[in-house]
């Protein structure tokens, strides 16, 4: 065989192999995903939109943060505490868990556009929302720009307040393009949302100190579930795509607001919040908890809620 031929065929064999690996992945997790109950369809203009309700009364939109494996998940120790006051809405946001997941630019203005969209043709009513992380941005936003769809908004460690946070450059542009890759990115992908790089990740960035195995292999299949979609939002998050501050926003917010986070704030360049909140900052801390309180400690967390929505 000639020289020339064995390395072309050693060049095909090491493209070959990733993909058929990260297909194996693919297929191996789609043949386990869970059928969930009270699961609905909200079909938005850029993509099919899966959501869970749950209980009865006022409704409370609760969004998820933007991590790998996130999902409507994240409230599942507290979604039947709030059913038993509120019809409870909680969906996949476009990119994660079991909702679409497109080849499309993901920034905090899609979510923008989610959010609103979400509560005017799915809720109808003006709504009390939740939302984590670079999520909780998007719906300070959101409800700078449409007043009317809330009437309470909890910010859980709203990313953008920190005066520190990094915005994209030229180099994040190039290493998203990389992310988003079709053989690099998606092995990068299936790399960070397997079974040991989901939990490292996550402690890592001090999201969640909560991460048993039931709870990791929901982070797992919602990560998988229809296909390596779910590269895209990470790859922008990683790019630092959803990075902004947002306390001008905050300031002229007229929807009344509380932030609500964890007693350990690591300090990530993904996650960035605030070094000391202000005195007259609406903030609550709930201890033995981190960046997401109602995974690390749902009763503090819920109970806290009840008092600030009377």
């Amino acid at each position: 065989m000639k020289r020339r031929t064995k390395v072309l065929l050693a060049i095909g064999a090491a493209i070959a192999a990733p993909v058929i690996i990260n297909h194996a992945i693919t297929k191996k997790a789609q043949a386990r995903l869970p059928k969930r109950e009270c699961e609905s369809l909200y079909n938005w203009e850029y993509g099919d939109i899966r959501y869970i309700t749950a209980g009865d009364g006022p409704p409370l939109l609760l969004l998820h943060g933007i991590y790998p494996g996130a999902g409507a998940l994240e409230f599942k120790n507290v979604v039947k505490k709030f059913a038993d006051n509120y019809k409870v809405y909680v969906p996949d946001l476009l990119g994660f868990g079991y909702s679409d997941k497109p080849n499309v630019s993901y920034c905090a203005y899609l979510y923008v556009r989610l959010i609103k969209d979400f509560a005017e043709d799915v809720i109808g009513t003006p709504v009390v929302a939740a939302a984590s992380l670079h999520t909780a941005a998007a719906l300070a936003i959101c409800a700078k720009l449409n007043p009317e769809d809330f009437t309470k908004i909890i910010l859980i460690s709203p990313t953008g307040t920190s005066e520190d946070v990094d915005l994209a450059t030229d180099v994040e542009g190039y290493a998203k393009k990389a992310l988003e890759s079709p053989i690099f990115g998606t092995s990068f992908y299936h790399a960070l949302t397997s079974k040991k790089g989901l939990p490292q990740f996550l402690e890592y960035e001090g999201i969640s100190s909560t991460i048993d195995n039931e709870t990791l292999d929901e982070l797992y299949l919602s990560a998988h579930a229809g296909g390596a979609g779910g590269k895209y939002p990470i790859a922008a998050l990683l790019a630092k795509f959803f990075n902004g501050d947002i306390n001008a926003t905050l300031d002229a917010l007229t929807v009344p607001y509380h932030i609500i986070t964890g007693d350990t704030q690591p300090a990530s360049e993904h996650f960035a919040l605030w070094s000391e909140p202000g005195e007259e900052t609406p903030v609550s801390i709930v201890e033995n908890a981190r960046l997401l309180p109602h995974l690390d400690n749902p009763e503090a967390f819920h109970t806290l809620c009840k008092e600030l929505l009377g």
